[in-house]
């Protein structure tokens, strides 16, 4: 199977969105890749744009930004503290971080968030 990179499909274009729905049809979520794929097919079926990328793939301080959902100042202060590994492009100040380094940041902010929200709730039904 060739490598296929930077494809792009259009959510808008009708013909997209009808290939979308009928393959998403026919998958019956049966497995979790199935389910997966699904799921994302329909995303492009009701016109949501959907990026699929290799965990190896390295990103821009500002896509990994996008992909958290904070500011690249953010990300900037992340990789300056080690707390997101980054390299320079060589002979650069430009910075590019792989995708499985920003996956598991997302992965451990999101973990925090419910032990945070767990934690808010439990003392909340104590005290309440």
């Amino acid at each position: 199977m060739s490598s296929m990179s930077a494809i792009t499909l259009d959510p808008v274009d009708p013909a997209v969105r009808a290939a979308a729905h009928d393959l998403a049809d026919r998958l019956a979520d049966d497995s979790e890749v199935e389910r997966v794929v699904r799921s994302m097919l329909v995303d492009i079926a009701e016109g949501s744009r959907v990026v699929v990328m290799r965990t190896e793939d390295e990103v821009t301080p500002t896509q990994a930004a996008d992909m958290i959902g904070v500011t690249r100042q953010f990300v900037d202060r992340l990789c300056a503290d080690g707390v997101l590994p980054y390299r320079h492009l060589p002979g650069s100040k430009h910075r590019r971080i792989r995708v499985q380094d920003v996956v598991d940041l997302a992965s451990e902010r999101e973990s925090r968030r419910r032990g945070g929200d767990a934690l808010r709730t439990a003392m909340g039904g104590a005290g309440g």
